[in-house]
């Protein structure tokens, strides 16, 4: 399975204990393609840097972060140009799931990239469906 993750989501994580749990679980499963570009990596960076996030984690714990997230990762560099999102900023995960074939788009996103789902046959869903999904998978198969 090939998805994309929104850095909301990565964000959410390392902010919070129980996001980080679910995310946890999209991660340790290595069945699971996890696609980004540089793009996002630099975002996923600059964001949790953020002030506003100095009273959830330290520095170290930042970086850490970001380097087991990064390790994850498969990086591409996406050639689609796609202006469909309502914001903007989100193409770039579009493409980023275009050119990866990705089947699933992960976003806490609440209007924006939700909205679009199906977009051009990709799901475009919350986490916590996607786990849910997941565990349907995994039931159908036993």
């Amino acid at each position: 399975m090939r998805i994309v993750i929104d850095t909301s989501d990565f964000i959410s994580a390392l902010i919070g204990k129980k996001h980080r749990e679910k995310l946890k679980i999209v991660l340790s499963d290595l069945s699971i393609e996890i696609y980004a570009d540089e793009n996002l990596i630099t975002e996923i960076s600059e964001v949790s840097q953020r002030d506003k996030f100095k009273k959830y984690v330290t520095g170290e714990e930042i970086e850490l972060f970001v380097e087991i997230i990064i390790e994850r990762l498969i990086i591409i560099n996406p050639s689609t140009v796609v202006e469909d999102s309502p914001d903007p900023d989100d193409n770039y995960l579009l493409s980023i799931a275009i050119d990866a074939q990705a089947q699933y788009i992960i976003t806490g996103d609440k209007k924006d990239l939700l909205a679009l789902s199906p977009y051009r046959g990709i799901q475009i869903v919350r986490l916590q469906t996607f786990l849910d999904i997941l565990k349907q998978k995994i039931e159908e198969k036993q």
